[in-house]
């Protein structure tokens, strides 16, 4: 079983997060925002070659709360598989909203487990190169998060501010 864990901060205010996850999720599956196909798409070095390898899988993640009774901030369960089966990894584990020292950010911090597919030839690829894939795949997830996020929170804050200038009818 091999390790995962990746961060990114969001400028977005703390308490804006959980309805900013939900909405991230709506936009890419269901409409109760618990489901969504993403098509993660990576550029990996492999050693001994000049070049990085693009790869893109279509992957289905599931989101689902699991909020703590001590949780100041949303915790999530998540999880995710291949589209089409095959021989890539499932990975389990946990996304969490953590404050900044600002209330104005957020951080998300996804960490979590996956067992390398085809045994001990699958350990042998994890460790050249399937792991920098997984953090590649995890790290995608998270900036697209992070991209969307920050859009529609600029976008709410830039109507407010118009709304203000404009004037009512008399």
């Amino acid at each position: 079983m091999s390790h995962l864990e990746e961060r990114v901060n969001i400028a977005c205010p703390l308490a804006q997060a959980a309805s900013r996850l939900a909405r991230f999720f709506q936009k890419h599956g269901n409409a109760d925002g618990d489901r969504a196909r993403l098509n993660l798409g990576i550029d990996v070095e492999v050693p001994g070659l000049p070049i990085s390898l693009a790869l893109q899988r279509s992957v289905i993640a599931t989101i689902q709360p699991h909020h703590l009774p001590a949780d100041m901030t949303p915790r999530y369960n998540v999880e995710w598989a291949p589209e089409t089966p095959g021989p890539f990894p499932l990975f389990r584990g946990e996304l969490v909203v953590e404050g900044m020292d600002d209330y104005d950010s957020f951080r998300l911090l996804l960490t979590g487990d996956y067992t390398p597919p085809l045994g001990v030839v699958g350990k042998s690829f994890d460790a050249a190169v399937g792991h920098r894939v997984a953090q590649a795949t995890a790290h995608d997830l998270l900036d697209r998060i992070r991209i969307l996020t920050e859009e529609d929170f600029g976008a709410d804050e830039a109507a407010k501010g118009l709304s203000a200038r404009i004037p009512e009818p008399s």
